[in-house]
């Protein structure tokens, strides 16, 4: 069982890149009380597999920008730009907005409508009680 020092100096090492040095500093910073969780995760994520250098760049500068410093925000973020990267089309795409008489795929239902004379006999009894 490796120590917290044993496994932050690790993480730190995985990468010779300016922006994942700066990322480990400010995680081990933001998140000292979990250290050690924080460095098995980035050893989960981002240990044994094959990665875009380029992208996690981009993902390291993203968190960095926007404050989010966990290894699982780092990771969320690298997937979402290698997905970007890769064209693939599960992003989200904008959804059109669709006009007020559209009634989806199915017959409108029939919806009984009260004669407003209704509501206004309730009001006229109420303001007698109230006055």
């Amino acid at each position: 069982e490796k120590t917290a020092q044993e496994l932050k100096a690790l993480v730190s090492d995985m990468f010779e890149i300016e922006s994942w040095k700066r990322f480990t500093e400010r995680n081990f910073k933001a998140f000292s009380r979990y250290v050690r969780d924080q460095c098995l995760e980035a050893k989960r994520y981002f240990m044994v597999k094959d990665i875009d250098i380029e992208i996690l760049e981009q993902a390291l500068e993203y968190c960095l920008e926007n404050d989010t410093l966990s290894f699982a925000n780092l990771n969320d973020t690298y997937a979402y730009f290698k997905r970007e990267s890769d064209g693939s089309k599960d992003t989200l795409q904008e959804i059109e907005t669709l006009a007020r008489e559209y009634q989806g795929p199915h017959e409108p239902l029939d919806v009984s409508k009260r004669n407003i004379s209704v509501y206004r006999e309730l009001i006229r009894r109420r303001e007698r009680v109230v006055t």
